[in-house]
């Protein structure tokens, strides 16, 4: 059900203008066909409310942390897409805790609050960085 959920929530910020995001698209399985409906654009909240839930919060924390440990010890313009996909992690989760003022957690809202300028090259280089010092324990991955 999270990954359902998190895939409404990515057709919902393309919708919205987002750009796509080809790590999402991977890993959520979603090959641009699907189409939303007039009841998934109305009830967008309660999605966002479902996803950063006790149940499915965790989920999201994991994927959060996965994806800085993807980064750790690749070089850095091999990490675009990992980028791209905190980049997505960030403004879901900002969404969520300005728009629909939802608890998100302390992992993600420590998140959201130190990296909200993600559109920023420079704080994508800080993310980037702070992957390489905090992230990865003993897990090197490929980005």
């Amino acid at each position: 059900m999270f990954n359902q959920i998190l895939l409404l929530i990515y057709r919902l910020f393309l919708h919205r203008g987002g750009r796509k995001i080809n790590w999402m698209e991977q890993y959520l399985g979603y090959d641009g066909r699907a189409a939303l409906s007039s009841d998934d654009i109305e009830n967008e909240s309660s999605a966002y409310e479902t996803i950063f839930s006790e149940e499915h919060r965790p989920k999201l924390e994991r994927l959060y942390l996965d994806l800085l440990n993807e980064m750790d010890g690749v070089p850095y313009p091999q990490c675009g897409d990992v980028l791209e996909a905190l980049t997505f992690i960030q403004e879901i989760s900002a969404t969520a805790l300005w728009k629909y003022h939802q608890s998100v957690g302390t992992v993600i809202e420590e998140f959201v609050r130190d990296f909200d300028r993600l559109d920023v090259p420079d704080e994508r280089a800080r993310l980037y960085e702070k992957a390489q010092n905090t992230g990865g324990k003993g897990t090197s991955s490929h980005c």
